[in-house]
């Protein structure tokens, strides 16, 4: 079967109004996305008496869900089991995404949940998850990277232990079933033989080995949708992610019946970024300020919405790398204002500045084979391999292909001479914010236009 995308719900949803009884629907891609379509296609599926069962995915025994399944139901109408942030389809190649949502987590307090995926992650990495609660904190880097397959964080993970011991596993919680299979194989098996009638399954997943076994039977027998969304910042992706948050304001828009002057929704996303949660929420927090009057202005937003773009720290070492002084200083102004501290600023560029004077530096090695016109596929085939043969510069050199060559197309532009200077410049604003009455808005206004001034010198 093929795999269905953003643009061709419409038609998915035609079939299962003609023929619901498919058995199961996989969902993957953004969270805030596949929960809005799983509500859309739980109505599709349903009926009148239909009856959805809502389940959260980390915290599930998935054996009972089985059961479930596998059962016909006492009740009457179809009995649909909505599965949330499904962990079936997570393995070695999803933990790194899974590692940063457990600190998002973390931060935020949500340490009940916090504490179930990290107990997830250990299943994935093939650990039972009721393992010892030091178990991440007692890793060595290489145990680490051997088993999580990305370097282990620099910081301190000591709250690792301290949220699986106020937060023990609750006794159902196995990655085998009696058996000795594994859930996933048990509900192939399942799918294969037939659902009894009327029983349907819909997992909702954000990160998806597409290599696993249980992905593939899925693609081939069920239905696939994909509502994945390129989150890089090439045109291509950027144009993408404008399309699918305009639609999202303005359908929000459309339920309460207001609308949205002149350029008010490019400012909205100028604020909010690629975050379709946040997108909804702040345009209903918007229009239910709007009381009596129909249309949201700019003013609204000024007063209304924050800036809540957590990319915008990468954005703002992208305008210096690219040598753009206005987007650079309106990027950092906004920083300040969303109360980042400046030295967390300093230290942003810092790091941004030392990987760049390095891929300068391995630009002088003709074997590395690198110039400004080639094509990002080019890089990654001819120039990562041979780069990343030096074991010394593995963990610059670790992030994504396309991202590691941006980094390089921008070293490549500033000299090795104007790299040092910025970094003598940086620690001397360093020392300057530590000691001085100024305020910090105007010294880092001085850096940057001191550094691209220089730099614009030496080009």
């Amino acid at each position: 079967m093929p795999v269905y995308t953003r643009t061709q719900t419409e038609q998915l949803f035609s079939k299962v109004k003609s023929a619901p009884d498919n058995g199961c629907y996989l969902i993957i891609g953004d969270r805030f996305l596949c929960r809005q379509l799983a509500d859309e296609l739980c109505t599709a599926l349903g009926s009148e008496n239909a009856t959805t069962h809502n389940i959260d995915g980390e915290r599930e025994d998935f054996t009972a869900t089985l059961q479930k399944l596998r059962t016909f139901s006492l009740f009457a109408g179809k009995q649909i089991y909505r599965v949330n942030d499904t962990s079936l389809f997570h393995s070695k190649n999803t933990l790194e995404s899974q590692w940063k949502k457990i600190v998002q987590n973390q931060n935020k307090g949500n340490h009940g949940t916090t504490a179930n995926q990290l107990r997830t992650m250990l299943a994935a990495a093939g650990l039972r998850k009721e393992v010892a609660p030091h178990a991440f904190t007692a890793l060595s880097e290489p145990q680490w990277k051997k088993l999580f397959g990305f370097n282990k964080p620099t910081e301190n993970i000591d709250w690792t232990h301290d949220i699986l011991v106020s937060n023990p596993a609750p006794e159902n919680s196995k990655s085998k079933t009696p058996s000795g299979k594994d859930t996933a194989s048990l509900l192939e098996e399942s799918l294969s033989k037939g659902l009894p009638t009327g029983n349907i399954l819909v997992l909702i997943a954000e990160d998806v080995d597409k290599r696993k076994r249980l992905y593939k039977y899925l693609k081939d027998n069920h239905v696939v949708i994909d509502l994945g969304v390129d989150t890089g910042s090439g045109s291509a992706a950027k144009k993408q992610q404008r399309t699918i948050l305009l639609e999202l304001i303005e359908q929000t828009l459309k339920k309460y019946g207001k609308s949205m002057g002149p350029g008010v929704a490019d400012t909205l996303l100028e604020r909010v970024g690629f975050q379709p949660v946040a997108a909804v929420m702040e345009t209903e927090k918007l229009v239910l300020y709007l009381n009596n009057r129909d249309r949201v202005e700019k003013a609204d937003i000024d007063l209304l919405v924050g800036r809540t773009r957590q990319e915008a720290l990468f954005e703002l070492t992208g305008a210096l790398g690219a040598r753009n002084l206005e987007q650079t200083l309106l990027i950092a102004l906004r920083l300040l204002e969303n109360g980042y501290h400046s030295l967390a600023i300093i230290a942003t560029l810092r790091n941004n500045i030392r990987s760049l004077l390095l891929f300068r530096t391995l630009l002088q090695f003709p074997e590395v084979g690198y110039h400004p016109t080639m094509s990002a596929q080019n890089f990654q085939n001819k120039c990562l391999p041979t780069l990343k043969e030096n074991a010394i510069w593995t963990k610059e050199l670790s992030g994504h292909p396309y991202a590691i060559f941006m980094q390089f197309k921008t070293a490549s532009g500033l000299s090795l001479n104007t790299l040092k200077y910025w970094l003598v410049v940086l620690l001397k604003t360093e020392m300057r914010l530590k000691g001085s009455f100024i305020d910090d808005k105007i010294i880092l206004h001085n850096l940057f236009v001191d550094l691209l001034s220089h730099a614009k010198l030496k080009s």
